[in-house]
């Protein structure tokens, strides 16, 4: 069974918290032009149906101690995506590990301390399969996904 599409109303809420995703339910409900316990209603749906996964805050590695970021890509072997796994939940410098199709089976973004904490962590990947590392010189745009701004 599939979930129920957005509708305009949902798409508006989900725009809404994408802004700002502390805003009060009160806030949310005047963006939307609804009452409150409606819009409180709606985000809670979102939230059942799995449309809504959590609230996070953003926070800036470099404040963090993290200045140095590097896409790494992975080759390995379907015998060992165990434990490729095993290392994504031990190494939370590894903010991002996407499988993919083409030459790489993993495309990996790492964020690192400095150059031996980056060649840590590249060496740990590099056990388990064949990696190609590239640093990165600025992040351009960092979406989790597009605003669902309602269409125009």
């Amino acid at each position: 069974m599939t979930a129920p599409p957005l509708d305009e109303v949902d798409r508006q809420l989900l725009a809404a918290v994408q802004e700002d995703a502390r805003a009060s339910l009160t806030t949310l409900a005047a963006a939307i032009h609804l009452g409150v316990s409606a819009t409180r209603a709606r985000l809670k749906s979102l939230e059942e149906r799995g449309v809504i996964t959590g609230y996070a805050a953003r926070v800036d590695p470099v404040a963090c101690g993290l200045p140095l970021r590097a896409v790494v890509r992975m080759k390995v072997h379907g015998a060992l995506y165990d434990k490729v796994a095993a290392l994504l939940a031990r190494e939370p410098q590894i903010v991002r590990c996407v499988r993919v199709t083409g030459e790489a089976c993993y495309v990996v973004e790492v964020l690192a301390a400095d150059m031996p904490d980056l060649a840590r962590i590249t060496s740990d990947l590099a056990r388990i399969g064949s990696i190609t590392t590239d640093l990165v010189y600025e992040v351009v745009t960092d979406r989790a996904v597009p605003s669902l701004s309602p269409s125009a």
